[in-house]
């Protein structure tokens, strides 16, 4: 077995053809199996990460694999990590609903988010870590990183305890400006009378001014790539 120790306490391991990746979060440790999955669509990415009895990671878990591979930028795996994230899109497991009432943002990691929002609101009300409830109303756009990182959604989808290594990942390359694009079409509430549930999709990346996006996507909307997550110390209670 080859083992290479990065900055941010990372390590890589290749052992017969497979390269696992050791993250630190949160005091804790990921393992992410390499290479990239795709390019490809959100759907297809996170079905192959289940199809190989992986977990799929949380937009937490994708900012912190990015912030150890922008301190390692020399290795080739971690180069490859920032070229995606540079020039494509890194998806995320972590899915929203709107509803009639707000946002729910849902930790989706085995691919069993309840697919309406009233199941969600149960978990809601049972105070299961994996949904957060967002009111709707909040600002999208481009937007200082300091009002970025305290933007309710954004507290949502990474966490509070997660805000210090998103501030990292956000002024990797623009030190000023982050971008949240619109997370909601008109059209969608118009269109859809009564009670509504609209599913998005999540991804991270940096756009061609090296603005950080926290992007919300309809199915099928853009190719990028996932990495499967084994089970480790970070999913351990």
């Amino acid at each position: 077995m080859k083992i290479i120790d990065l900055k941010g306490n990372g390590r890589l391991r290749t052992e017969r053809g497979r390269t696992e990746l050791d993250v630190p979060h949160l005091g804790k440790t990921l393992t992410y199996v390499l290479p990239l999955i795709g390019p490809t669509y959100h759907q297809n990415a996170m079905f192959k990460i289940d199809s190989q009895n992986l977990y799929r990671p949380t937009t937490a878990h994708v900012i912190s694999l990015v912030d150890v591979a922008l301190q390692n930028l020399n290795d080739p795996h971690c180069a490859d990590i920032y070229d995606k994230f540079r020039t494509r899109y890194l998806w995320t497991g972590t899915e929203i609903t709107f509803f009639s009432e707000g946002i729910f943002v849902y930790d989706d990691i085995d691919g069993k988010m309840p697919n309406n929002s009233k199941l969600l609101i149960k978990l809601f009300n049972t105070k299961d870590k994996r949904v957060r409830l967002v009111s709707p109303g909040f600002k999208t756009g481009f937007m200082p990183v300091s009002k970025f990182l305290e933007h309710p959604y954004v507290i949502a989808q990474v966490g509070e305890e997660m805000i210090e290594t998103t501030e990292r990942v956000a002024r990797a390359r623009d030190k000023k400006i982050a971008h949240m694009p619109e997370i909601k079409n008109k059209s969608d509430y118009e269109t859809t009378p009564g009670n509504f549930d609209i599913w998005r999709e999540t991804a991270v990346n940096l756009d061609w001014g090296g603005r950080f996006n926290l992007n919300c996507f309809s199915i099928f909307n853009g190719e990028g790539y996932a990495f499967g997550k084994m089970i480790g110390l970070a999913d351990k209670k």
